[in-house]
């Protein structure tokens, strides 16, 4: 196993000192439905979403007693009285053991614990053993008590609505609806839309009617569609969080097979598991940002989302005609949207703490086989604008002084501890996304020509000697680009988003610095992707270009 996916005590416990989204149980106790064995030289924990390994003479010496503690009755103070270990070793444990799914919360106080004594065995052991798959919920009773409290009214076809009440039911209250308008004690509203032009045969139900009267009372609704072989799970509409629903219907939904025998089933029990999802928040699910697309013939799976169309009468505040569809900017932002509050899940927060993650912060470019070109030290102090008096030197000429500043608070690091890579610009996720690129046309002690800047080693890469292959008039260019591949090894598609901010960070430090220094700053409003790429040497579609930004000359 790499040492980049093991998780220790040591780094989860540090943090979980000042990361408040880090809540280690106060009074822990083991997760219902566990099978904990002890065997030569680790401890081994299966039920939770992965199987956990725990390794080493700490792990076999200390986590069996710890783990017969667990009562949700014990204090950290008195598990580590009991144990004759410090509270900080203890704290240190138990932070990796929540972390890994093994422990919860002890049970909630006696009011909330009787509002959920009839709850089934086997419900209860999978709410709690499952339950780390989010963190949302601090103990299995608080998703019993998400269920029990919940309200779900579905309307639409009949057999449709008959299939998901069967599967729902046991896990969470659900009625089938009436006509075309929820009750006043609905918290969410399904609607099984099997039928076509908005309305359902047979069950009396407009679903156009449907989803206005639930827009306008404010009830969420969920809907499942199913058209041929295709079944849309969603989306989730809700007032308060996302675009009405004509936004958020996309043309993938069609379909023109036939259905076939055990398809309105198969959609059913799928779209099931992601209400369930929704309303326990035990489990992840899309909703409410996206929500899937399934093939029922080959079980085939893909993501969908869109935004508000601008102009929609119901969800946009833009005045004239509706757009047919929001621009695809707008639906990349939305895909890649973070979730309102109440849907946020820990679990999520925890990756962080990943050692394959934490180990992205000290990636980055280096050229190993380019010629290596010193940079003198940063002088960071020239950034002070209290010790400036008079024109800047850099005004007149900038040299290799100014580039190596320059590229030390644009792209650089300010200092590599053990835990933490600190950059002297904001970086999401601390990864370090921003690529810096010198093009040199005259600086005194830098032969002309195009450089990578390796920020490991504060110094640079000679990669060409063509500079007019990146047309300019200053002294020298900045090009920056972002390592999409790299953060998208931790953030997925989000990451083009973090890449295009952290690039803006990137050229609003380079501003001040050069305002500092006195010298030219012109960033560059467009500029041909495939030469500069081609110069560089780099793929666009994976290292975009972000900034281009010639430097020197008078301020």
């Amino acid at each position: 196993m790499s040492d980049r996916s093991i998780m220790t005590a040591e780094t989860v416990g540090s943090a979980a000192r000042f990361d408040p989204q880090l809540r280690v149980p106060r009074q822990p106790r083991l997760r219902r439905g566990l099978v904990v064995s002890t065997e030569a030289g680790q401890v081994v924990v299966t039920g939770p979403p992965k199987k956990q390994l725990f390794r080493g003479r700490s792990a076999t010496e200390m986590l069996p007693g710890l783990l017969g503690l667990l009562d949700g009755a014990h204090t950290h103070d008195r598990l580590a009285a009991e144990l004759g270990l410090s509270e900080d070793v203890v704290f240190k444990a138990l932070s990796l053991l929540w972390t890994c799914g093994v422990v919860e919360e002890g049970p909630p106080g006696a009011a909330e614990r009787e509002a959920v004594t009839d709850v089934d065995d086997r419900l209860a052991d999978y709410l709690s053993r499952v339950g780390s798959a989010t963190e949302v919920n601090p103990c299995w009773e608080e998703a019993a008590a998400r269920l029990r409290t919940a309200v779900i009214e579905i309307f639409g076809d009949p057999a449709l609505a008959a299939l998901l009440r069967d599967e729902l039911t046991g896990s969470m209250p659900v009625v089938l609806g009436e006509g075309d308008a929820p009750t006043e004690q609905a918290t969410l509203v399904v609607w099984a839309d099997a039928g076509d032009g908005g309305r359902d045969a047979g069950s009396g139900t407009d679903g156009h009617a449907l989803v206005g009267r639930c827009w306008n009372k404010g009830v969420p609704l969920l809907r499942l569609r199913v058209r041929g072989r295709r079944a849309a799970l969603g989306p989730l509409v809700d007032p308060r969080t996302t675009p009405c629903l004509d936004c958020l219907t996309t043309e993938d939904e069609a379909d023109d097979r036939t259905a076939g025998a055990g398809d309105h089933e198969l959609a059913a029990a799928l779209f099931a598991r992601d209400v369930f999802a929704v309303v326990s928040r035990t489990t992840p699910a899309p909703l409410p940002m996206r929500w899937r697309l399934v093939d029922l013939e080959t079980l085939g799976q893909q993501d969908a989302s869109s935004a508000t169309r601008p102009g929609c009468p119901r969800c946009s505040v833009a005045e004239g005609p509706v757009v047919e569809r929001a621009a695809a900017a707008t639906r990349f932002e939305a895909s890649v949207a973070m979730p309102p509050k109440e849907f946020a899940d820990l679990k999520a927060h925890q990756m962080h703490y990943k050692p394959s993650n934490l180990a992205l912060q000290r990636v980055s470019r280096t050229w190993p086989v380019a010629p290596a070109v010193e940079l003198p030290p940063p002088d960071h102090e020239r950034l002070d604008h209290s010790d400036r008096s008079g024109p800047a030197r850099d005004a007149v000429r900038p040299g290799p002084d100014t580039l190596s500043l320059l590229l030390s608070v644009t792209a650089g690091i300010r200092a590599d501890n053990p835990d933490k890579v600190a950059r002297w610009t904001a970086s999401g996720g601390n990864i370090g996304s921003v690529t810096a690129y010198a093009v040199v046309r005259d600086l005194p002690g830098i032969a002309p020509g195009i450089y990578g800047y390796v920020a490991s080693g504060h110094r640079l890469a000679r990669l060409s000697s063509r500079a007019d292959a990146v047309p300019g008039e200053g002294p020298f260019s900045l090009v920056l680009t972002g390592d999409f591949p790299k953060v998208a090894r931790k953030y997925s598609a989000f990451a083009l988003r973090i890449v295009l901010l952290d690039g803006g960070c990137a050229q609003a430090t380079a501003r001040e610095a050069a305002r500092a220094l006195g010298i030219g700053f012109a960033l560059r409003p467009r500029w041909d992707d495939d030469a500069i790429a081609a110069a560089l040497g780099i793929n666009p579609d994976v290292e975009p270009v972000t900034a281009v930004i010639d430097l020197g000359g008078t301020a």
